[in-house]
């Protein structure tokens, strides 16, 4: 048998990420993890226990930056590929379980990781956790905050979310550190009674000098979405929003970047509606392919009923774009009145906002260059470096 590994020389950490809600496309919250291990990877060993299924996903991702410092662990199960996220996920979460019981054999962390506040990450953690510190990111806002979502869903979804935000917040007092991307979702912690120290606001990040490097072209498209392709994203929304816009505007064109469960039904809405040759839709991207599809754009519309601190939008600012959302509340607090908002589920309004911005784009430029300025701050390397301080102050006892 092996010896177990234990980094304890000039207080080096193993950190182990268990990475088991990734499916079809890579989200904010899990690229969040994936650009802050990068940096981590310098002085740290980072491992990922992840499923053959959201390895393919989030493959390019994790090796952007290869290390030595990083390991990836690689299992599958029968139902990996399923379109039913209860069946992909139960499965998950079990055979997760075994295999950590494996790796503990082999490594002992320091931290472990849920990159995501959800079961399937977090159950897993709790079965390794032995002498290992518990990290948590919550990349969303409570239910006061997401009203509007819950509104809209039936009552059945209705309360398997409430039931799931239920059982979260439960695991989570298992967790000796929680990373939050807003004061919302931290005072409502401390309410709960989660020591105030142990809730942390981070935000998320950029990759700001990738995407000043990108390729700029001339614009090919009036609008830009980017994002995952789910009803609470605005997605069907976009389509009704982008019809109004046609209408004024017949040749507007609409880049939609993303992918999702919803891709197919989306696409029969933009067929429903004749909208083929005006709405285009890209796929997932990543990179530099994707900022360039975003720098040959006008306007960033962005009509999802629900959010924390979104990349997309970060991303977006950074790209020199204006933006165009519904009025959530998160994003007074994040984005300082930056983002040019149209009452939510208002699709008339959010139509007129971006005809305006069409219309008179110089108006909006000196907003959009000082927005850019503002979101500068928005860098991987200074989040990783804060969140890393934060873990080795958690983990300073056991070294």
């Amino acid at each position: 048998m092996e010896d177990k590994v234990r980094y304890m020389t000039k207080g080096k950490l193993n950190i182990l990420v268990v990475f088991n809600s990734l499916m079809g496309v890579v989200g904010g919250g899990s690229r969040h993890i994936l650009y802050v291990a990068d940096h981590w990877c310098a002085a740290h060993t980072v491992h990922f226990l992840i499923s053959e299924s959201g390895y393919k996903a989030a493959k390019m991702l994790i090796w952007r930056n290869p290390s030595p410092n990083k390991k990836v662990f690689v299992y599958s199960t029968p139902f990996d590929n399923s379109r039913n996220r209860y069946l992909n996920y139960f499965s998950r979460t079990f055979k997760s379980i075994i295999e950590i019981r494996k790796l503990r054999k082999k490594n002992e962390y320091d931290v472990v990781i849920a990159p995501n506040y959800l079961p399937q990450n977090m159950i897993p953690c709790i079965f390794i956790k032995r002498n290992a510190k518990l990290v948590l990111y919550f990349h969303t806002v409570p239910p006061s905050v997401r009203r509007e979502v819950l509104r809209r869903m039936n009552f059945l979804r209705r309360a398997i979310s409430m039931m799931n935000w239920k059982l979260c917040v439960f695991l989570a007092r298992s967790f000796d550190l929680i990373f939050v991307v807003n004061e919302a979702t931290r005072s409502y912690f401390i309410k709960k009674g989660f020591a105030p120290e142990k809730i942390i606001v981070v935000g998320n990040g950029i990759p700001y000098a990738e995407i000043e490097n990108a390729e700029i072209e001339g614009k090919e498209y009036e609008g830009v979405f980017l994002g995952r392709l789910v009803w609470n994203k605005g997605i069907y929304d976009l389509v009704d929003i982008w019809k109004i816009v046609v209408y004024r505007k017949p040749s507007a064109k609409l880049c939609i970047i993303g992918d999702g469960s919803e891709r197919d039904k989306l696409e029969k809405k933009i067929e429903k509606e004749g909208l083929k040759e005006n709405i285009i839709i890209a796929g997932w991207k990543e990179g530099k392919e994707k900022y360039k599809l975003m720098n040959k754009s006008s306007v960033f519309v962005y009509p999802s009923y629900q959010e924390a601190q979104p990349v997309v939008i970060i991303e977006a600012m950074a790209c020199g774009l204006p933006v165009v959302g519904y009025n959530l509340p998160i994003y007074k607090e994040v984005f300082n009145g930056y983002i040019f908002a149209a009452e939510t589920g208002n699709r008339e309004n959010m139509a007129k906002r971006i005809i305006d911005i069409l219309e008179n784009e110089q108006d909006y430029r000196k907003i959009t260059e000082e927005t850019k300025k503002l979101i500068s701050k928005y860098d991987w390397k200074k989040i990783a470096n804060q969140e890393l301080l934060y873990m080795e102050r958690l983990t300073s006892s056991c070294h």
